[in-house]
């Protein structure tokens, strides 16, 4: 099967729901804020995890991108440097990503 195809179904499972939760308090943020902490999140994992390639890919000074990165790790709980956490903010990503699809889904095709 196709991993991406894999993640799309993934991320529509409410069985992802729990993993949320770790995610949420970065789109709270970044909404009372208008900072971009799930978006820095999100290339940092798609840059394995390489803090110096995703600033890069930001336009972010390196500093800035671990400033970001403590303030994620503060807000989340999650220790970004915990393998076992890291899979659990991608989860949440997935988490989050399903709703939004939902939600745009539902004002399409009421």
């Amino acid at each position: 099967m196709d991993p991406d195809l894999m993640l799309l179904r993934l991320s529509r499972s409410k069985d992802l729901a729990p993993f949320r939760n770790f995610v949420e308090p970065l789109v709270r943020y970044d909404r009372e804020r208008g900072s971009d902490l799930v978006r820095t999140l999100r290339m940092y994992f798609a840059c394995g995890a390489n803090a110096s390639e995703a600033a890069d890919k930001l336009f972010l000074h390196r500093n800035s991108m671990l400033y970001r990165l403590a303030r994620i790790e503060k807000l989340s709980g999650a220790d970004l440097k915990n393998p076992g956490a890291g899979l659990i903010l991608q989860l949440g990503l997935l988490a989050v990503e399903g709703e939004e699809r939902r939600n745009t889904d539902a004002i399409e095709h009421p």
